[in-house]
This record gives C-alpha cells, sequence and structure tokens, in this order.
C-alpha cells in the first residue's frame, strides 16, 4: 500500500490585490501532520507553493495523484487558496455558474473548473481512499473591497469579473452555482454538515454554502481556519480518528475560536467511520 499526496498553497496571485497570508502555512502544517500521525513519506507528498502553483502544474499534480494511484492505496489532495466562480459553459448561462479553483496564475477566460476535477476524480481506479480537501469557498459577496494586508481575516473567495460587472449593473447574479464536485444537493446540505452522497472520494470542505472560509491570525501566524483545525485536531488524537470524528473535532476546534464557518463532510456514508487516510 502506498501513500501520496498533492498539497497545493497559494499566497501570491499575478491578481492585484488577491493575496493570501495562510496558505503557505497550511501546507508546511498539513504536510508534517501526515508524516508525523498517518504514515506519509516525505517524497510521497507533491507541493505546489506560490508561484508554482500554475494551472498546468496544478492539472500535471492532479492527472499524476490520480494515475499513479493503485487499488489499496491511500491519495490525498489539500488545495489552500481562493476560490471563486464564472459562468457555466455548459449550458445557458443565466441558469448558473461553474464553480472554479484559482491558481496563481487565474485566467478569467481560461479558469480551472470544477467540471474538469470531477471528471478526472472519477477515473481513480477502484478501490483507491482517496481524499480532496478544499480549505477555500467558492460562494461570497460580489464585493470591490480590498482587505488590508494584516487584516485579522480575509475571505478566500475572489469576485470574477462578470460578477463584479452585474453587481455593478444592477442585475444581480443568478442565485444557482453549479456544483460538479459535490454530488449532493443544496436541500440535503442545508440541514445537515455530514451529507451521504455517491462520491469515489471522500470530501471536506471550509463551509456550509451560505458562509466563507477564513484566511486568518491565528496563535500568532497566519493558516486557513479549516486546516488549522485539521491539523490540531490530528495532532491532539495522533492521528487516531475516523472522518466522522475530524469532522467533529475540527468543528468543535472552529466553534471555540469563534470561527462562523462549519466544515462539510461528504461522501458514502460507510467512509465515515473508516480511520483517517486509510484503505
Amino acid at each position: 500500500m502506498a501513500k501520496r499526496a498533492l498539497l497545493v498553497g497559494i499566497n501570491r496571485y499575478q491578481i492585484a490585490g488577491a493575496d493570501l497570508r495562510g496558505c503557505v502555512n497550511d501546507v508546511k502544517d498539513l504536510s508534517a501532520a501526515l508524516v508525523e500521525c498517518h504514515g506519509f513519506k516525505k517524497g510521497d507528498i507533491t507541493v505546489l507553493l506560490d508561484g508554482a502553483a500554475t494551472k498546468k502544474a496544478m492539472q500535471a499534480g492532479i492527472k499524476a495523484l490520480v494515475r499513479d494511484s493503485k487499488k489499496g492505496d491511500v491519495a490525498l489532495l489539500h488545495y489552500s487558496g481562493h476560490g471563486s466562480n464564472v459562468p457555466d459553459d455548459n449550458g445557458d448561462e443565466s441558469d448558473g455558474r461553474d464553480e472554479i479553483l484559482c491558481p496563481t496564475n487565474l485566467d478569467w477566460d481560461d479558469p480551472l473548473r470544477d467540471d474538469w476535477l470531477r471528471t478526472t476524480l472519477d477515473g481513480l481506479p477502484a478501490g483507491v481512499s482517496f481524499t480532496v480537501i478544499m480549505d477555500c469557498c467558492h460562494s461570497g459577496t460580489n464585493t470591490r473591497a480590498v482587505l488590508p494586508p494584516d487584516a485579522p481575516v480575509i475571505q478566500r473567495y475572489l469576485p470574477s469579473p462578470s460578477s463584479l460587472k452585474a453587481v455593478e449593473s444592477g442585475r444581480g447574479l443568478p442565485r444557482k452555482v453549479t456544483s460538479e464536485l459535490r454530488s449532493s444537493s443544496r436541500a440535503a446540505r442545508k440541514g445537515k454538515d455530514i451529507v451521504n452522497a455517491s462520491l469515489p472520494e471522500v470530501l471536506i470542505t471550509g463551509c456550509r454554502d451560505t458562509q466563507t472560509s477564513a484566511d486568518a491570525f491565528i496563535n500568532g501566524r497566519f493558516n486557513g481556519a479549516l486546516t488549522f483545525a485539521l491539523v490540531e485536531a490530528i495532532r491532539k488524537s495522533k492521528g487516531r480518528l475516523t472522518y466522522r470524528e475530524l469532522h467533529d473535532r475540527a468543528s468543535a476546534v472552529l466553534k471555540a475560536r469563534k470561527f462562523d464557518q462549519v466544515p462539510q463532510l461528504e461522501g458514502r456514508t460507510a467512509r465515515f467511520g473508516a480511520p483517517l487516510f486509510s484503505a
């Protein structure tokens, strides 16, 4: 059995005013926890930080992670950075928008859409234990407000030019944001934060649909609130956690530190009781 991980953290963006502060720390902290508590080898953890986390590099890394995973292996994809959404390119734009991840060289006309990610992950061989952690948000306030670098909390949401144009013109945006990565409906997620869904992976996201994920100053340094809570839960338990227990303990950490966001756990119910990052 092999254990592999791809960890992506982006503080520096080629878009003015878009920089974050805690994403690189997220990757370093999670990488150390994986080695210390879950038996990952440093050589099997691929890291993409800041300028190295281009769209091309992220896609190549994700493809390699899926391609190299075999039955009985454990694989992890962790993304820490901005999320956003753009007009849906597979249907009527008035009906929805695609969620996207934001590489350091984000091109609004050629984004990294979640439907590409969904198609890629659907290619996983049977029997691979695959986990996806998304410390970002895909919905948020459509505002031009640029917070100062020392602001205690910055949202990990980057409004797209089309979002800003719609808001400033007074037309607003459609409320629906399509999601290929999540297979559950908004209605299913509205009443609970652990959702059964037919996914080949276990998905952990930073917040509810109505919330945003925080890039915050915690314990004297910057981190993503979700990744901080996950790593704290892992370290305190020395890695002896199920997915459900990880969700519950991370939620408790965020609540104790006065963060409004609530992590979401999605996947097949049978996986929720399995040991974290196990075959």
